[in-house]
C-alpha cells in the first residue's frame, strides 16, 4: 500500500493548472539568467486542473499567509523568503516554472560550482535547496588543421588564421542555435504538496 507522499513533495504533473498564468519570476533579477519574457502559459483548448483542492498548488514562487499553511511552513519557513510578522506572516514557496531541476550536490563533488549557486532568495552564494545555477556551456577546444602557405601542416587548439576546418556535421543537419544552451525536453507544471 502506497503513503501519501510527505508535505512539501515536488513532482511533475503533466496537466495544466490553476492559477495558470502568474507574475514573472523576479527572484533572482540581479542574475544574467533572471527572467525576461513572462508569456501566457495556456491555450483556450486547454483542460484546466483544480489540484489545490487536492492538497497541491504550481510551484509559482506566490506567497502563502504561514498561520494558514502551518504544515508546508514547518517544511519550508524562509527558505525561499518572508515577509511580515505576527499573524501577517507570509512565506514564499519555490518558484520552478522554466527551470530543469537537479539534485542537492550535498558533498558528493558531482558540481563543481556548487559554492558559487544562488541562494534561493536571490541574495548570496549558497549550496542549498533551492539555489539557482545560471546556464552556462563547458569550456572545450577543438581539433584543426593549420596549413601554412610553405605546404608544412601543423595541429593545434587554438585559433589562428589560414584555417582549415574539418567539420563533423553533414549539411542535412545543421547545428541549432538559440538564446541558451539545453537538452531536448518537455514541459510539466511543478507541483508542491502543501496538505
Amino acid at each position: 500500500m502506497f503513503s501519501a507522499p510527505p508535505i512539501g513533495t515536488v513532482c511533475p504533473f503533466a496537466g495544466q493548472v490553476d492559477p495558470i498564468e502568474g507574475a514573472k519570476n523576479d527572484l533572482w533579477g540581479n542574475l544574467p539568467c533572471a527572467g525576461t519574457n513572462a508569456a501566457p502559459a495556456v491555450t483556450a483548448e486547454s483542460p484546466i486542473n483544480h489540484l489545490e483542492s487536492q492538497g497541491w498548488m504550481l510551484c509559482d514562487g506566490r506567497y502563502l499567509n504561514a498561520h494558514s499553511y502551518t504544515e508546508l511552513y514547518a517544511v519550508l519557513g524562509s527558505l525561499y523568503g518572508e515577509k511580515g510578522s505576527g499573524s501577517d506572516l507570509t512565506f514564499r514557496i519555490p518558484d520552478y516554472r522554466g527551470l530543469f531541476l537537479r539534485g542537492l550536490d550535498a558533498g558528493a563533488g558531482m558540481d563543481p560550482d556548487a559554492k558559487t549557486r544562488q541562494n534561493p532568495t536571490g541574495n548570496n552564494d549558497a549550496n542549498v535547496v533551492g539555489s539557482l545555477q545560471c546556464d552556462t556551456m563547458q569550456e572545450h577546444t577543438h581539433t584543426y588543421d593549420v596549413t601554412q602557405p610553405s605546404g608544412i601542416s601543423q595541429q593545434g587548439s587554438a585559433a589562428g588564421t589560414n584555417v582549415t576546418s574539418k567539420s563533423t556535421s553533414s549539411p542535412e543537419s545543421p547545428a541549432r542555435t538559440s538564446t541558451e544552451t539545453r537538452p531536448k525536453n518537455i514541459a510539466v507544471n511543478y507541483i508542491i504538496k502543501f496538505r
